[in-house]
């Protein structure tokens, strides 16, 4: 079983580093930094190339912000456009966001 495990960083850079562990093994990393009201998805590192665990890293986070209050996400990732498919960012003025609950609410059926 695949486990999401928070690690509050609080540097300028990242407030919390999720690892999607499978026991002991590390499948990647979604880096998040709470800034002005906006949950900013900064980096996401994966040890393969799996959708699964990248959407369970990005859920696993945006969950995290909304649990504290913000409403808003941005996705800054760059050269990630499958990744962040895979949730219904829009871009408005050049910058994919969205709100978390939309953000969050299931894709039954999408491919």
């Amino acid at each position: 079983m695949i486990f999401f495990e928070p690690a509050e960083l609080q540097t300028p850079g990242c407030t919390v580093r999720f690892t999607a562990k499978d026991g002991e093994n590390a499948l990647g990393s979604c880096d998040l930094l709470l800034h002005d009201g906006v949950a900013d998805l900064v980096a996401l590192e994966l040890a393969a190339p799996d959708f699964s665990v990248a959407e369970g890293l990005l859920r696993s986070a945006l969950n995290y912000a909304a649990n504290r209050g913000l409403y808003l996400a941005v996705f800054s990732l760059a050269n990630a456009d499958d990744v962040r498919a895979l949730l219904p960012f829009e871009q408005k003025d050049g910058v994919w966001c969205g709100d978390i609950p939309t953000l969050l609410a299931g894709s039954c059926g999408k491919n």
